[in-house]
Parts: C-alpha cells; structure tokens; sequence
C-alpha cells in the first residue's frame, strides 16, 4: 500500500510542480538576497555603522545642558575659622599704648556655619569644541567603518549565491535520481512480474523470481531513500532562501538545461579587485592608517568654549523656595576657553603608534599574501572543474553503456537465450552508474560555482 502511494505521488508529482510558481536559479537567489536572515543581520550592521558616524559628528555640535537642584541641609556642615579678632584687636591696643606688647601665641579657631537649611539651584551650560584632532580623525573612520561594513554585506551576498546555487543543484540532482530510480524500479517490477508468470507456468525454477525480488526490494527501499533526500534538499534550499518551510517551492529548470553551460569555463584570470575580501582588507588598512594618523594628532591642544548662566537661592524653608523673585533667586553668568596642552604622558602616544604601524605593516603584509593565494585558489579551482568535468563525461558515456547492456540482457532472458543474473547484474551496473553520474554531474556543478567565486565574479 505504501508503495501503491508513493508511485501515484510521483505520478502527480509534475502536475503539482507545475501549479506552482517554479523558480530558476536567478528568482532563488534574488528572493534570498531579499529574505536570508543572515543577509538582515548583515544589513544591521549597515545600520549600526550609519549610526556611529552620526554619534562622532553629534561630539562637534554644540552641547546643551539644563540642570535643576534642590538640597534640604537637615544639619548645615560646621566648619573651623581661625580667630582674627583677637589678634587684631590687641594689635590696635599695642600699637596705641594701652597694653603692654606681649606674644599672644597661636591663635585659636572657632566652629561656624555657613549657607541656609534650603538652597536650590538652576541653570543652563553650554559647550563648543573649537578644536579636536582626534575628532576630524574619527569622522573619517566612522566613514571607513562604514564602507568596510558596506563590503562585509557584498561578502555575505557571495556567500548567500555560492550556497543557494549549490543547495538548487542538490535538489535537481535529488530529483534526477529519484525520477531514475523510480524508472528503474517499474522496468524491473515488470520484469519481475513477467517472470512470476514464467514460473507459474513452469518455465523457470523460483530461485530466478527470489533473484528478482530481493533486486526489487533493494530497488524499493533505494526508491524511499531518494524521496527522503529530495524533502531534506528542498528544505535546505528553503533555510539558505530565507523561505518557510511550509511554503511551497518547485523548480522550473531541469539538470539538461544547466549541463549546456556546464563546460563554459571563464578563461580570465583572477584580479583582486573583484575578490571583497581584498577590498575588505583594504579597507581595514585605511582603518589602521587612521589609527596612526589619531594618535599623533593627540600631540596637539585641544580647544573648547563653554557658556554657563543660572540662578541661586538659599532660604530657610522649602516653601520660600518657590518665591522666584530677585530678592530670593540670583543670577549668575560666566563664559571661558579652556585650552588642553599635552606635554608629557610617560610615552604612551610613542608606543600607541608604534603598536598601530605594527598592525598597519600586518595589514600590508596580509594584501600581498591574500594576492599570492587568490592565484593557488583559481589554480586549483580550475583543476577540479576540469577533473569533474572529466569524470562526468566518463560517466555519462557509463551511463549510456550501462543502458545498453541492460536492454540486451532484458532481451536475451525474455526471448530464453540469457539468465536473470545477466539482467541482475546489469541492473546493478546501471544503478551504479547512474548514481557515479549523478555524484559526478553534481561535484562538477559544484566545481563551477567554486572556480567563478575564486575568479570574484560569482555574484557579477
């Protein structure tokens, strides 16, 4: 019964594919670029690096501040007042004779307490930076930040394509060999059936219907296999989209339509211009550029304005607090530059650049290397396409040979010249061969893909 099911879903299986919206290799991969979730994070971090360049540009405008006070002295600090009265008023009786001069010793100090048990306060400050190295350096990288986010997106674009192209391929080939299988399975089904007649009538002895049957058996649960593989395929290309997996999705090309282009193989070579991830370093060496450039304008003075006005009140309750009159609020106004001259910092500035032209020669250093390993990539992304490509023309031809050798040996045991274990073997061979062309078809496919991102023109 299981069985019965599952040919009569393959059976419908082109109609229900064709209900729906089939999809090229393009239209996947545009709906990904759209709808991975891989690529939304990515595309925070555009946003995130936006941000910060408007957080550095924010630190040169002028900053506005409101502040209002209130303070309840529950017990008024006590504070010590060296005595000037005493000494004062004998110096005048000394000086006009009336007391003979004499040492008063140390003066003494008495305690006092000073301000009102409510004060409040209330004002507004206001500060400019005239002057800032490091804040012209920080626009700047708050720019290169956010180019070097920009390139990280095309990365994770590259990376998007390389793995629905590949994830669109498995599914093809799932279906492929599920479509063959199924084939093989029903010529030899009938096969089976032919012989089960043969055998009721006396034709053939049982061992040569067991023979069948356990090919047909294994033919079956190869046949369960494939259609598991063809859900798990269709499944990672909807995780690699950003598609549900509840949603829908048929394909609407076909293994003969992407074999036609299979052997175009992209004669340029390499530039690194077209690999992001040079362009990617390259901007982590503007970075460490900037770096250098940001500790040594620290060696210059820093310049700020400030504008400060407000009011002061000191009362006895917190109710006169409230009474906003001259008499119980005052005003206050002061404005100033303040300059900031750095002249000694224990070296700190000398080694911060020496570390950042470190990490800026590490940079330079990686750029040659990355050049030096873009052309062993293309190299030996070149060499597996041809080997692949190889290896798929043999098999195809196995394939074409395999066929031909079952289709004779189905004759010659039909019209009684052959045995079943020709037509066993041969079935074994062709499934062998098939499953060789499929592994070679698709490892070639991959090949392609692997070669056009080495050459950075996957996603051009």
């Amino acid at each position: 019964m299981r069985l019965k099911g599952l040919t009569f879903i393959l059976c419908i299986l082109p109609f229900l594919l064709e209900a729906q919206s089939a999809m090229t290799l393009k239209e996947c991969i545009d709906y990904a670029l759209e709808n991975n979730d891989q690529l939304k994070i990515q595309a925070y971090e555009k946003d995130i690096a936006k941000g910060t360049i408007g957080e550095t540009r924010s630190l040169g405008l002028p900053q506005v501040n409101a502040v209002a006070a209130f303070q309840d002295n529950l017990e008024i600090q006590t504070s010590f007042i060296q005595d000037f009265i005493t000494p004062a008023t004998y110096g005048v009786l000394f000086d006009e004779g009336l007391l003979e001069e004499r040492d008063l010793g140390p003066p003494a100090s008495f305690p006092a307490q000073f301000g009102t048990p409510v004060t409040g306060n209330a004002g507004f400050s206001v500060s400019q930076l005239i002057f800032n190295g490091s804040y012209f350096v920080g626009l700047q990288a708050a720019k290169a930040l956010e180019d070097l986010t920009d390139r990280e997106y095309i990365q994770s674009e590259i990376d998007v394509i390389d793995a629905v192209s590949k994830a669109y391929y498995l599914v093809l080939v799932s279906q492929e060999n599920l479509e063959l299988i199924t084939t093989n399975y029903n010529r030899l089904s009938k096969l089976y059936n032919e012989t089960s007649a043969m055998y009721e009538n006396g034709f053939v002895e049982k061992i040569e219907v067991s023979r069948l049957k356990v090919q047909l058996n294994n033919l079956k649960s190869s046949l369960s296999a494939a259609t598991e593989m063809l859900k798990v395929s269709l499944a990672a290309l909807k995780l690699q989209m950003g598609m549900s997996p509840d949603s829908p999705l048929a394909l609407s090309e076909t293994l003969d339509s992407i074999t036609l282009e299979l052997e175009a193989i992209p004669a340029n070579q390499v530039d690194p211009v077209n690999r992001i991830e040079y362009d990617i370093l390259q901007e982590n060496r503007n970075l460490a550029m900037l770096d250098i450039k940001n500790n040594k304008v620290q060696y210059l003075p820093n310049i700020y304005a400030n504008f400060n006005l407000g009011w002061t009140a000191g009362t006895n309750t917190f109710g006169d607090l409230w009474s906003f009159d001259d008499q119980t609020w005052f005003r206050y106004t002061n404005w100033g530059l303040t300059l900031n001259i750095p002249i000694f910092d224990g070296l700190q500035k000398k080694f911060k650049i020496q570390q950042a032209r470190h990490k800026l020669s590490q940079t330079e250093l990686g750029l040659t290397q990355l050049e030096k390993a873009f052309k062993v990539e293309e190299l030996n992304a070149r060499t597996a396409l041809y080997n692949a490509l190889n290896d798929y023309k043999i098999n195809e031809e196995n394939v074409a040979l395999a066929e031909e050798i079952f289709k004779v040996a189905e004759i010659k045991y039909q019209e009684g010249v052959g045995s079943n274990l020709e037509v066993i073997d041969a079935d074994s061979e062709l499934k062998t061969a098939q499953t060789n062309y499929l592994n070679a078809l698709y490892n070639a496919l991959v090949a392609k893909i692997d070669l056009l991102k080495a050459l950075g023109i996957l996603n051009k």
